[in-house]
């Protein structure tokens, strides 16, 4: 079968798979709905489960003794949650929350452990290079957080979600946003009312539309660039992965 015959995925890493390995691995995979503020997995906690996400937003979130918590990193459609089974470790190395609600395919642990023995599954190294532009990620939100200003944060954060999401609208409170960006909430709502001020993004209660995409990509940094153009490589067929088994 071809490479681009249909599937019931629109998970970007599934999407890589050739026919025969998708067929392969898809009668483990199974739809799950992923619901607001659910917790896949805790920092040191077990991951008994991998998530290839459909549609939604999962945030890799840090948490600090304090109770304050900064996300370094989300996971959409590009990807999958639960890189730390991947990589021969069952437990957690930050909190995995879903912050747009959707679904995904849920890969036990035990088959993704089966994956890792098999020397020629595709699956492991269509996610090793996606776990390549997730390490650039998080090196990158680091610095972002860093060293600029909340409104070009917020600029870069809005972007990635249009990205991840697929349409200009989604649901989401400030009280989360702040969560998400390391921040107090009212620090968010000047930020948040600047771009609405600039006509980039729209406000309602619950809700967040982005009205200018090229004016955001203006005001944000060049973290967004970065990044996305990163996640586009990892996401680019290698002749491995396009050579039918």
């Amino acid at each position: 079968m071809p490479l681009d015959a249909p599937r019931d995925t629109r998970n970007a890493l599934l999407q890589q798979l050739s026919q025969t390995e998708y067929e392969r691995v898809r009668p483990q995979l199974k739809d799950v709905p992923l619901e607001f503020k659910q917790v896949l997995y805790e920092p040191d906690g077990p991951i008994d489960a991998v998530y290839f996400v459909e549609h939604g937003v999962v945030s890799l979130v840090t948490l600090l003794d304090d109770g304050a918590t900064v996300e370094t990193g989300t996971v959409g459609n590009e990807g999958v949650a639960g890189l730390p089974v991947f990589l021969e470790t069952d437990r957690g190395t930050d909190r995995g929350i879903c912050q747009i609600a959707g679904n995904a395919k849920r890969l036990a642990a035990e088959h993704v452990h089966a994956e890792r023995r098999r020397p020629d599954s595709q699956l492991l190294s269509v996610v090793l290079r996606y776990t390549s532009a997730v390490i650039k990620m998080t090196a990158q939100t680091a610095a972002c957080n860093r060293l600029h200003t909340v409104e070009e944060r917020m600029s870069r954060w809005l972007l990635m979600m249009l990205d991840r999401v697929g349409h200009s609208e989604f649901a989401l409170t400030q009280e989360f946003l702040a969560q998400m960006l390391g921040v107090r909430r009212p620090t968010v709502n000047i930020a948040g009312a600047t771009l609405q001020r600039a006509g980039l993004i729209r406000y309602t209660r619950g809700k967040i539309a982005v009205v200018d995409r090229g004016g955001l990509e203006d005001a944000s940094c060049e973290c967004y660039a970065r990044i996305r153009d990163e996640f586009a490589q990892s996401l680019r067929p290698s002749g491995a992965a396009r050579t039918e088994r």
